[in-house]
């Protein structure tokens, strides 16, 4: 019974690949578009729901119910009344969607890089020369040895959060068809994401704060084009070779994103589009899915671009800030079906977050990075009563934790934990990841092991994606 489901399910996961290619050229749009929703993003009421990515790049939706080593992977769906068993093997991850954590108001809230690229949030609780120690909210008391971490980031003030979405259609603005589109397209919302499967244009005033950031998760199929327009006072899309025959509108930013480069556009009414500058970025040729994050600073005159957590291109405006509006336009320029899901707008305090780079073999000192770009390099000898206690030569240097932008350890002690045949890899719902020999996951809690944390039980609630077999 079991290999007959998995054959259906095969079959029914490749029609839904084939439709993510078929739509876009489909007369019947609208209720295409609806099947899509249906098969590809199946929800259960009780939690956001969950997929299946397997390595041959099918997509299964339903429910994970349980992983253990003797069982394998568990799955449910709404259509079949009986557990569905696959081999952990077969699947690269597994999308569990995501929780919003609960809200920190601790000063000491941290996040604790390892040296195998991990990262763990958590409250501060101990740090001194032999461990570190966390309180957290979705495992307890964690203590890590100090050998195996490589960098501690103060989280700072939470950023005020200004919209988180999307939920529903209401509150955005659909694009009208521009003169020579025949056949525009419209933006559909279906379980927490827009999808598009054609040229389309969505925009919301979002109220952009004048320094924010805008982040969200994309996906698409084949080749990809999404123009996303920064702090326009316009929620129509603009004929950028046309701009002097549009209706009357204020200066905006227009980033233009595609499989393989960038480039940031400065449209304003009656007046040419200046381009302000553009970056290759090989990595989205490989893949088709990305976290982006568009930061941006009217004081500084400057946006800059992040691609799954690394700075693909910063841009400096030569002259004055020119967005005349708060809101944001999203418009999908392609051909091929796109979507896009947890969208965030907050406030932004003006400071990028260190990017993961390799470990700098035999560095004897530790280095505290200041918020005002002043460093401290000597030894770290403990964090006691909200200070930082460094030892400088010949005496002891303390440093409030709110003044501290990032401590890196040094390395010329530090243990590298090599990944191990079994290890997967769990991303947080927030921020960060966790590399362990997985016991057991169910919907009650998740029994791991690690030479980084030892044995640990965590909530299950806390991760939103699982990769298996991951790379280091």
């Amino acid at each position: 019974m079991k290999s007959v489901l998995s054959v259906a399910f095969f079959w029914c996961s490749a029609l839904v690949r084939v439709a993510w290619l078929l739509l876009p050229q489909q007369a019947a749009h609208r209720p295409l578009v609806a099947l899509l929703g249906t098969l590809t993003f199946t929800a259960f009421a009780a939690s956001p729901p969950h997929a299946i990515l397997f390595r041959n790049g099918d997509l299964l939706t339903g429910q994970l119910e349980s992983i253990t080593p003797t069982n394998g992977l568990r799955w449910q769906h709404g259509d079949v009344a009986t557990t569905i068993e696959f081999t952990p093997n077969a699947v690269a991850e597994v999308s569990l969607g995501a929780h919003s954590p609960p809200a920190v108001t601790s000063p000491n809230y941290c996040f604790v890089r390892l040296t195998n690229g991990d990262e763990l949030p958590g409250i501060l609780k101990v740090l001194d020369e032999r461990q570190v120690v966390l309180e957290t909210w979705y495992a307890g008391t964690l203590t890590l040895p100090r050998t195996k971490a490589a960098a501690l980031r103060p989280a700072g003030p939470s950023p005020r959060a200004i919209f988180a979405g999307p939920d529903s259609l209401d509150g955005w603005t659909m694009g009208k068809a521009l003169a020579g589109n025949l056949n525009p397209g419209q933006w559909q919302f279906a379980n927490g994401a827009f999808i598009a499967m054609q040229p389309a244009s969505i925009a919301r005033d979002v109220k952009l704060p004048p320094n924010s950031s805008l982040e969200f998760d994309l996906a698409w199929q084949g080749a990809f084009a999404l123009a996303v327009a920064l702090y326009t006072d316009s929620l129509q899309p603009v004929r950028l070779a046309q701009t002097a025959d549009e209706p009357p509108f204020g200066g905006f930013y227009s980033l233009q994103l595609n499989n393989y480069s960038s480039q940031l556009l400065l449209v304003r009414h009656k007046e040419p589009v200046a381009q302000l500058g553009m970056a290759v970025m090989p990595l989205l040729q490989q893949s088709n899915r990305a976290r982006v994050a568009i930061k941006t600073s009217r004081e500084q005159r400057s946006i800059t671009l992040l691609i799954n957590g690394a700075v693909s291109k910063q841009w400096v405006e030569p002259e004055k800030f020119s967005g005349a509006g708060t809101g944001i336009r999203l418009v999908n320029q392609g051909q091929g079906p796109m979507r896009l899901a947890n969208l965030r707008v907050t406030e932004w305090d003006g400071r990028l977050e260190e990017t993961v780079a390799p470990l700098v073999p035999n560095v004897n000192k530790d280095v505290g990075r200041l918020v005002n770009r002043d460093s401290v390099a000597g030894r770290l000898v403990e964090w006691k009563d909200g200070k930082f206690r460094f030892a400088v030569e010949d005496k002891f240097l303390e440093v409030p934790l709110d003044r501290v932008a990032q401590v890196d350890f040094a390395t010329d002690r530090a243990q590298l934990t090599p990944l191990q045949a079994g290890d997967v890899r769990v991303f947080f719902s927030g921020r960060g990841s966790l590399t362990f020999a997985l016991e057991r996951w169910t919907g009650e809690g998740v029994r791991a092991s690690s030479p980084n944390f030892g044995k640990a039980e965590f909530s299950s609630r806390a991760f939103s994606r699982i990769v298996f077999q991951p790379q280091p």
